[in-house]
């Protein structure tokens, strides 16, 4: 399968990312099942050297807002390494839970960024599993409404 042209985007940029389950299924049902989610992002987040500004975790997708050096290139390892690991550490038996692509913005403008980021936070919301975004325990909206950032996030763009 060809790559995209976010392999072209070679410096330090701000990305957009979405990545579903495979059919959309609900896998990640309980705060167990999210919580590791959670650390695996965190963790591949950290060893690829990453900024993370953002994140929602959904039932059957999650949203990042992520600066990584080597721009797109860096982008793909992240996620493939986010998906692999995820798939083996939480769900070992099965065939591959993710789609095989991932969604993602080159985020280039501040205007832009608010927009993806209230996006993001306002997942849970419309998916109406909390009346409050600040509310959801799987997202980095409470840290930006606080101003006070969980470890490893970052709420200054």
């Amino acid at each position: 399968m060809p790559l995209r042209r976010r392999t072209q985007l070679s410096d330090h940029r701000v990305f957009f990312v979405t990545t579903t389950t495979r059919n959309h299924a609900k896998l990640f049902h309980s705060n167990e099942l999210l919580t590791l989610l959670h650390s695996i992002i965190f963790e591949r987040v950290k060893y690829h050297q990453a900024t993370l500004f953002g994140y929602v975790l959904m039932i059957n997708h999650f949203h990042l807002l992520v600066k990584l050096e080597g721009g797109g290139v860096g982008l793909s390892k992240l996620m493939r390494d986010i998906k692999s690991l995820s798939a083996r550490q939480i769900f070992p038996n099965s065939k591959g839970i993710w789609m095989e692509r991932f969604d993602d913005v080159s985020v280039t403008s501040g205007e832009q960024f608010r927009r993806k980021l209230n996006y993001i936070h306002f997942n849970p919301v419309k998916a109406k599993l909390v009346e409050q975004a600040e509310n959801y325990r799987f997202s980095s909206a409470k840290s930006w409404n606080t101003g006070k950032a969980e470890a490893g996030v970052t709420v200054d763009f």
